[in-house]
């Protein structure tokens, strides 16, 4: 059921723009699927259980539930240099569900699919940071099972796949997207995406292109994001070490 949700593009040290209205991606937080930090599409899928199975209950308490989800997303020592932590967020089921008036169906949904909570952080960078890279979003959430798991990110990948995103990304000119092919070893199921454009946005503001690589990650019943947004230059393979340290995060947080 593709859930649209609000996203931000955060180019440079101050500037912002609006980005999507897309896909949920794996953590939810506030109206939004994916919290705070949402940068990429995400869909009620960002968060949930399919079909049959029962609504979880957390195991542990609240603060060992969420330092568990602390650890299984992007961290710090994880980051190129000059960057550091910008926003976190923690997220319900109810507030990933919001107020609107598909809020009751929303919340079935991630019921049926056993989601748990969700925890995001944003990463930004003073300057342009290594190889033009500006921000790093990284998301989690998790499920009662792995097939729960499973279903929200088929979810997310099919409403990622089906997002106008010439027509989410507003502000933005030229845009195009490819599919990038997953990463060898990495989680369970994987989806990366890249979008191109052109954005206003530096001092003073010009208008430049941009790449934003958005990838959606599944490890067990964990499932996460991570959103990469850099200038021109080439970041593929740190794109790609970001990715595996975000899969070896989800991983280590589930033994």
């Amino acid at each position: 059921m593709g859930m649209m949700t609000r996203g931000r593009l955060l180019i440079g040290a101050l500037a912002a723009f609006a980005l999507l209205a897309a896909v949920a991606v794996a953590c939810g937080g506030g109206g939004d699927e994916e919290a705070i930090q949402s940068t990429m599409p995400p869909s009620a899928g960002a968060t949930g259980t399919p079909a049959g199975t029962a609504a979880a209950t957390p195991t542990g308490t609240p603060s060992a539930l969420d330092e568990q989800l602390r650890g299984m997303v992007l961290q710090a020592s994880d980051m190129p240099a000059g960057f550091s932590q910008a926003e976190e967020s923690f997220s319900t089921n109810e507030e990933v569900a919001g107020q609107g008036e598909d809020a009751a169906t929303v919340l079935a949904q991630l019921a049926e699919w056993g989601r748990i909570r969700g925890h995001g952080v944003v990463f930004s960078s003073a300057g342009t940071g290594e190889a033009g890279v500006l921000l790093v979003d990284s998301t989690v959430s998790l499920y009662a099972s792995d097939s729960g798991a499973a279903a929200s990110f088929a979810d997310a990948v099919d409403t990622a796949r089906a997002t106008d995103w010439q027509a989410s990304v507003a502000e933005a000119t030229d845009v195009s997207v490819e599919e990038i092919p997953s990463l060898d070893g990495v989680g369970d199921e994987m989806l990366w995406l890249r979008v191109n454009g052109k954005a206003v946005f530096g001092d003073p503001a010009t208008e430049q292109p941009f790449v934003q690589d958005v990838v959606l990650l599944r490890v067990g019943r964990a499932r996460g994001s991570v959103s990469i947004v850099s200038a021109v230059a080439d970041v593929a393979l740190q794109v790609e070490g970001l990715v595996r340290a975000q899969a070896a995060n989800m991983a280590a947080g589930l033994q």
